[in-house]
């Protein structure tokens, strides 16, 4: 028996089957061979449908075995370029992260661009909220007590120094005054003015207290204050680098808080003229800047005021 071919789309037909692989239709078996006389060379013809017979699939069924193989071949094309080109420019490339800002409506968020590498070193962080948010400026006054003792408490200057010289009056001689390593000195001036008509008793130099990066600082107790003197009380000392800084209040030169020309106070006086007036010293890092510290005074145990330095 000579070679079939498929009626619907010619194409050559293994033995034995029922349907064409190239085009599905079914395999209709070959004329008889007494109506029609053997030949090798001429191929059976198409046999003739009739009306009432569906019409023979079409043949893009035949392509699609070869689509999806396409298909397939694309993919992993497309996969190589990704894993052998692309990645490594991704990563090599700067990331995106955002600034943090809400954007108005309608807009996008806002991006900045920050190199892969140093993404983790260039976020800066968060800045600390202020711990005093309603500090007074330098030169504020805080009023406390009533009535007859009203009174007000002014923190209104500061010096800062590595060192400084104090002025024994025993021997007549400047000494050098220094800190802690990573420690300097700060000067904080107040002033205290009893405005009623009697008499109160004034914060003492321990109700001040200076306040940086959250940590509380009390006057140096080694600073030298006049009635340290071994064979006479309430002698005057001063410091080389102030002793020209003048009172708040009038022209006096300023000494140690709680101080008078050498004598210690016991009561604050109606009047500004008995105003007291000094600087008290404070030992306290060296990377301490007044913009970041503030001064805190208790002035009757329930009053306390707060000056920001700088």
């Amino acid at each position: 028996m000579g070679q079939k071919f498929c009626n619907g789309c010619g194409a050559a037909l293994p033995e034995e089957i029922k349907f064409c692989e190239n085009c599905g239709i079914p395999v209709n078996p070959p004329a008889p061979e007494e109506s029609q006389p053997h030949s090798s060379a001429i191929p059976p013809q198409p046999v003739a449908f009739s009306a009432d017979a569906p019409p023979p699939p079409s043949s893009r069924f035949g392509k699609l075995p070869i689509k999806i193989v396409a298909g397939i071949v694309i993919v992993l094309i497309i996969s190589a370029v990704i894993i052998f080109v692309l990645l490594p420019k991704i990563s090599a490339s700067p990331v995106r992260v955002s600034t943090g800002k809400v954007p108005a409506t309608g807009t996008t968020t806002l991006m900045t661009t920050v190199p892969i590498t140093t993404m983790a070193t260039s976020i800066a962080p968060t800045p600390a909220p202020d711990p005093f948010p309603n500090a007074l400026s330098l030169k504020s006054a805080v009023m406390f007590g009533e009535g007859k003792i009203a009174s007000e408490g002014i923190v209104y200057h500061v010096w800062i120094n590595e060192t400084y010289h104090w002025h024994n009056d025993m021997d007549n001689k400047y000494y050098l005054q220094k800190p802690k390593p990573g420690n300097k000195y700060l000067f904080v001036f107040v002033n205290v003015f009893n405005k009623g008509d009697m008499r109160t008793w004034p914060p003492n130099s321990g109700n001040v207290v200076v306040n940086y990066n959250g940590q509380d600082y009390y006057p140096d107790p080694t600073h030298y204050l006049p009635d340290k003197s071994s064979d006479r009380k309430a002698t005057a000392i001063e410091v080389q680098e102030i002793q020209y800084f003048s009172k708040l209040f009038g022209s006096e030169y300023v000494e140690d808080f709680g101080y008078s020309h050498g004598t210690e106070l016991a009561y604050l006086y109606p009047g500004r003229s008995n105003a007291i007036d000094g600087y008290i010293v404070f030992e306290v890092p060296a990377s301490l800047t007044p913009d970041k510290a503030y001064a805190k005074i208790e002035f009757n145990g329930y009053q306390v005021g707060v000056w920001k330095l700088g």
